[in-house]
């Protein structure tokens, strides 16, 4: 019997009733333990059915797996005073701790491994250079006649590194956010592991700037950053213009005309709202990203004793049943046949 095969979490509230029942001898068929399935994995009830059926535990199989039982839950239970704990030390900074969590990618785990690596106050590190320094987290300069080698990360503070990189996943991966698009960006011409570590440097200087300033996380304005980028581009090639001999005035020109395109596009219908002064200078306006408190949901246990996720009662509730099966999300699947018949033209 291997439930783990079609349950994912098999200690949730329909695999904690399942084994419960197996351990308890219970006289339920192979079917009505499978009916014990909660929402989306009411789906799977043939296959847990198929899985239960004519299962050969035996009392030796039932100790041992009590032992693991009782073995885990005392792991859950000492995990969960470590987080109480955790919770009790961040009383002092529980302003820095709920601003850091402002930032894509950085939640209560990853804000709370932070905070205690660099402490809530940025007055030892002047500039965010510094703590990227400190951290071990900056670009390597070894180049020596003209010749380029490859560098890496120094060896620095390792735990603070792993809540980095572990944010910066996160981060990445945060729709139209600016850790995407720098991700998307590096990805091409660096790759995966090394955009990854350039995307922690950019968050450590984001939280630098979050402590230092006492101010929640402002996420630019997305066009803004594009005509951003689009100025860069251009005073690159009009660099490049001017080192292959081309003429100042014309390029001086061509490169006020393509700026000030992108600085009406960037704000339409108002212009002059972003001059091309301030486009090469960097500035631009930010939308402020709220603070939010770490949700505290209730503890729930199932009947084993083990932790299990809970949410609002609008969204999902435990001892909520679905007879019918789990509603159907997204687009409705098609039989292959019936896609065959839809791509059929008409007769007519």
């Amino acid at each position: 019997m291997k439930i783990g095969n079609i349950v994912s979490d098999v200690f949730g509230v329909s695999g904690q009733e399942m084994l419960q029942a197996l351990l308890d001898k219970a006289p339920l068929s192979a079917a009505e333990m499978a009916g014990m399935a909660k929402r989306r994995l009411r789906l799977k009830i043939p296959q847990l059915t198929e899985a239960l059926q004519d299962h050969q535990m035996n009392d030796h199989h039932r100790w041992l797996i009590e032992q693991s039982i009782e073995h885990s839950k005392l792991l859950d239970l000492q995990t969960e005073a470590l987080e109480k704990r955790i919770q009790s030390q961040l009383q002092p900074c529980q302003k820095q701790y709920e601003l850091l969590m402002t930032i894509p990618g950085v939640k209560e785990t990853t804000a709370a491994g932070i905070l205690a690596e660099i402490g809530p106050h940025m007055e030892q590190f002047q500039t965010a250079d510094h703590l990227c320094s400190w951290a071990g987290i900056r670009p390597g300069n070894n180049r020596s006649a003209g010749k380029s080698r490859s560098t890496h990360i120094k060896k620095a503070n390792k735990f603070l590194l792993a809540s980095l990189v572990e944010a910066a996943w996160g981060a990445a991966r945060t729709r139209n956010s600016m850790f995407e698009r720098k991700f998307r960006r590096w990805a091409k011409r660096l790759g995966r592991k090394k955009a990854t570590i350039a995307i922690c440097r950019s968050l450590l200087r984001v939280v630098w700037a979050v402590l230092r300033n006492d101010r929640p996380y402002r996420e630019p304005d997305t066009q803004i950053l594009r005509a951003l980028e689009t100025a860069k581009q251009v005073h690159h090639h009009a660099r490049r213009l001017r080192e292959l001999g081309a003429d100042e005035t014309a390029v001086h020109a061509l490169v006020a005309s393509v700026l000030e395109n992108s600085a009406s596009e960037a704000s339409p219908g108002n212009a002059k709202a972003m001059p091309t002064a301030e486009l090469s200078a960097g500035k631009h306006t930010e939308s402020p990203r709220a603070v939010c408190s770490p949700k505290k949901r209730p503890t729930a246990r199932g009947v084993l004793g083990f932790r299990i996720r809970t949410a609002p009662k609008e969204q999902y509730s435990v001892e909520k049943e679905l007879s019918a099966g789990a509603p159907s999300q997204g687009r409705p699947r098609t039989k292959p046949d019936q896609k065959k018949q839809n791509s059929k033209p008409s007769s007519s």
